[in-house]
This record gives structure tokens, C-alpha cells and sequence, in this order.
């Protein structure tokens, strides 16, 4: 953010300075984290896992100039008082936003907001001066954050809105207030919070609440419930899919050697990128360049030039297997879309390994039990089923007729022995799950051991 007064911070949060002589004393930068705060910026002690008001001696130590507070802490450090600190920092970058008044394309979805968010960064950045988030910023404490980095000069900027609960995406708009949207994708994702299909459908639609009627949302064709409950509410809206009719779609889809490569209206386009996930994000990079005024062949050269993203789908070759590293985080759709470049991919054998999908809420039994469907349905060679939730996988895929071997267990020494012996020259082995179940293990042994075996 631009240098500003405590003066004008604490009339814009409408807080209480605690120390009037400090009100001409200027802010260079904001900081939640008292751990990486610089000397100069605002301290926000928010209420989170630990209580910010915690950190504020340490804040000060560290040559804080201020901090944002609930109530008064003792110590020496200027103080502005407010009634809710992570409120406060909401209304700090929405003030901000409004003084650089960039044009604000919001990303929102179940999944692949992030890669979305990279790839049409990548695509806007040959043209405008343009700010996105470095992480996946995208809750009511990355998305300020990610707007008070904002550059003055701004032209566009390009955000990602996360939700788990309800209510969460109206104060993200309040915050962003997108002129342009894109919806990814809609999926029982984070449904301990959203609680059904209803209510995230409900929920990330407001992300167009602000948005003016002849403005576009760019949405994914593929999911019919987004595209007729979108078509409702909101005329403009440009589509791109893979498996229906769309203003952008892509045909004559291949994967090879890690890579992806389709066609869009005669347009080639290749990815340095493995999966039909990242060709949902191409496509959605392609519709909001040109919108803009890309031009087609240079979108596709920037896409291009971009590399794969660590443990999203990540080819790794080691003495002759094919590891396909989708291990950073998992979810129903993801997990089926991930299946689906699997069979896609010309391989002597094809194994999984799966580990549960979290925050499923009261629908985990239901896919879990889908996940053991899939298996049958794609008929992989073999499959190690990895967590509590996945021995309903197992169970299914074996009541439905699944020949091949596999285990199920909850022990990760017993599932690396299995997949050990098992494994063979040529195959082709997909290791996938939610972030919390670590899978990150089982790719780094399998490389370890393979290494080993060379």
C-alpha cells in the first residue's frame, strides 16, 4: 500500500488512536504475523488459532509503528482500537482497492482457482500492469493482504475468492468487488461448512452480486447446474468446457511425456502442464485474454512457456515408472478428473494411490464409496486405498467386481511394501489425497527407493 498516515488509517478503520501524537507518524506496509513484521508496517492482531493481541510485544520489538486492536494491550506501541481487527483489515484494502481503482477479475470455484488465477495472470501480463496473489491468497485475511500489495500503478488485478462458510463470499466482495468473474468449476468441496451442493451453487454465485450486467462471468459449460443457475441471474456470461458445446472448447485433447496438448477454434495450444484440469484453466486463460484484447497466438506462447506447479500432477520419471505426483490436495472432482487423464495416458500398467478426501462433512461415506466405483469403472491395474475413509473406496470397488489387486490399510509402511512389490518397468502410478493425509510420503519413498533400484 501507499505510505498513510495513523491519522487517515484510523478515520478510515473509524477506530481510536491511542496515542494522538503518532497521528502524522506514516505506514508503509501492513503485517498479520508478528514473526516476519518489518519496521515501518501496521500490526493487525487478529483473533485467530492464537490470539494476535499475543504477538504485539513481539510486534513492537520488531520496530512495529502501530497495531490494530480489539482492546488496549500495555505497551508502548500506538494503538488503534476497533471493534473486530480481521473486519478492520477488510476495510483497509477495500478502501485502497477503491483509491487505485484497477479493473478486478475475481476467481472463484471448488476447485483449480489457483491455477486459473496463474495461468490468466500469465496471459494479462503481456499487455497491462498486473497484480495477483504469490500464494493462494484467498480468505478474508489473504485477500486484503493480497490487495494492500497492490502497486498504485495497477491496472488489473486478478483474485481469488475461497470460501468454507456461508456468508464468507459477500464480505469478499465487499472487499474485491470484481468487475470481471470467473467461476472454475462447482463441486461438493468444503461441505463441513457449506453444508450441501445447494448452498455452495448459492454461495459462490455471489461472487456476481456486484458485478454489473453487461460485465461477463467466464464459467465452465461442463457443469450444467453453474451454467442454468448462472444464465438466471447474470445475461453476460462467456463459456469454455471440454466436454459440451462452448464459446471456447477444446477438441483433440492428447497427453505425452508429462504434457497436455488440445485445440480451441484451430488454435493449438500446449502445456507443460499433464491433466484435463490445467486445460480447464487454459481455457478460461484464453477466453478473458482475448475478451481482453490478447491476441490468440501470443496466449498460446504464454501458456506455453509456463511450468507445472509442484505436486499438482507433477510427472516425475525414475528407472523407468511414471510417477504422476498429484499429492498437494484432493477432492471428489479432482480426484475423477485425475482418473480421467490416467486412462487417457498410454501406459504398460496403471496404479493408484489414493488417500482420503477431507472436509467432506456428512457426503464422505457417499464419495468415498463413488471413489471405489471410479476404480471399477477405469479398471486400473492396481490400487492402494490409503485411510479410514478409503476402506469404504475398497469395500465398494469390491462388491462392484474389482479383479485386480489392491490394499487397504491405514499403515503407510504396509502400503509402501505392497506398492514395492508390485510395481514393475513401464508402469504409469498416480499417487493422490488430501493435503492432510500427506501423501507427499509416498511419492518421496517410491523416488527414494526407485532411485536405489537403478
Amino acid at each position: 500500500m501507499k505510505p498513510e498516515t495513523l491519522k487517515n488509517i484510523s478515520a478510515i478503520l473509524r477506530g481510536e488512536l491511542t496515542e494522538p501524537d503518532a497521528e502524522n507518524v506514516y505506514i508503509g506496509g501492513i503485517s498479520v504475523d508478528s514473526r516476519s513484521i518489518k519496521p515501518g508496517e501496521l500490526f493487525f492482531a487478529l483473533r485467530a488459532e492464537r490470539d494476535g493481541h499475543l504477538f504485539i510485544p513481539d510486534a513492537y520489538e520488531k520496530g512495529a509503528s502501530a497495531a490494530v486492536v480489539e482492546r488496549k494491550i500495555d505497551n508502548p506501541i500506538p494503538q488503534i482500537i476497533v471493534n473486530n481487527t480481521l473486519d478492520a483489515l477488510g476495510k483497509l484494502a477495500k478502501n485502497y482497492r477503491e483509491a487505485i481503482n484497477p479493473r478486478v477479475i475475481g476467481i472463484t470455484g471448488s476447485v483449480g482457482k489457483t491455477s486459473t488465477r496463474q495461468m490468466i495472470a500469465a496471459v494479462l501480463r503481456s499487455r497491462y500492469r498486473l497484480h495477483s496473489a504469490k500464494k493462494n491468497y484467498n480468505n478474508l485475511i489473504g485477500l486484503p493482504l493480497t490487495i494492500l500489495e497492490m502497486p498504485e500503478n495497477t491496472e488489473i488485478a486478478v483474485l481469488e475468492l475461497g470460501i468454507n462458510r456461508i456468508g464468507e463470499m459477500e464480505k469478499l466482495v465487499e472487499i474485491a468487488e470484481p468487475d470481471i468473474a470467473v467461476i472454475t468449476e462447482i463441486a461438493n468441496v468444503h461441505t463441513e461448512g457449506l453444508k450441501d451442493m445447494e448452498n455452495i451453487v448459492q454461495e459462490k454465485l455471489k461472487i456476481l452480486s456486484k458485478m454489473k450486467q453487461d460485465e461477463p462471468v467466464f464459467i465452465n459449460k461442463d457443469n450444467a447446474m453453474l451454467y442454468e443457475k448462472t444464465e438466471k441471474i447474470h445475461p453476460t456470461m462467456i463459456t469454455y468446457g471440454i466436454e459440451n458445446p462452448a464459446d471456447f472448447r477444446a477438441r483433440e485433447i492428447s497427453f505425452e511425456q508429462g504434457k497436455s496438448s488440445f485445440k480451441v477454434d484451430g488454435l493449438k495450444v500446449k502445456l507443460n502442464l499433464l491433466g484435463r484440469a490445467p486445460i480447464y484453466s487454459a481455457l478460461s486463460a484464453i477466453a478473458v485474454g482475448e475478451y481482453l484484447g490478447i491476441p490468440p497466438v501470443i496466449i498460446a506462447e504464454l501458456l506455453e512457456s509456463l511450468k507445472p506447479q509442484p505436486h499438482r500432477m507433477e510427472l516425475v520419471q525414475i528407472a523407468g515408472v511414471n510417477i504422476i505426483d498429484d499429492s498437494y490436495n484432493s477432492s471428489p472432482i479432482a480426484l475423477y478428473e485425475a482418473f480421467k487423464t490416467l486412462d487417457m495416458i498410454y501406459s504398460k500398467r496403471k496404479l493408484v494411490v489414493i488417500g482420503d478426501m477431507l472436509e467432506l462433512g456428512e457426503y464422505t461415506e457417499k464419495y468415498h464409496r463413488e471413489a471405489g466405483e471410479w476404480i471399477v469403472e477405469f479398471g486400473f491395474d492396481g490400487a492402494i486405498f490409503f485411510g479410514p475413509s478409503m476402506m469404504l473406496a475398497a469395500q465398494t470397488a469390491q462388491n462392484k467386481g474389482y479383479e485386480k489387486q489392491f490394499l487397504a490399510t491405514q499403515i503407510f509402511d504396509d502400503a509402501m511394501d505392497f506398492l514395492k512389490e508390485k510395481i514393475n518397468t513401464g508402469d504409469t502410478i498416480l499417487i493422490k489425497g488430501s493435503h492432510g493425509m500427506e501423501m507427499i510420503r509416498f511419492v518421496q519413498e517410491l523416488k527414494k527407493w526407485l532411485s536405489e533400484q537403478k
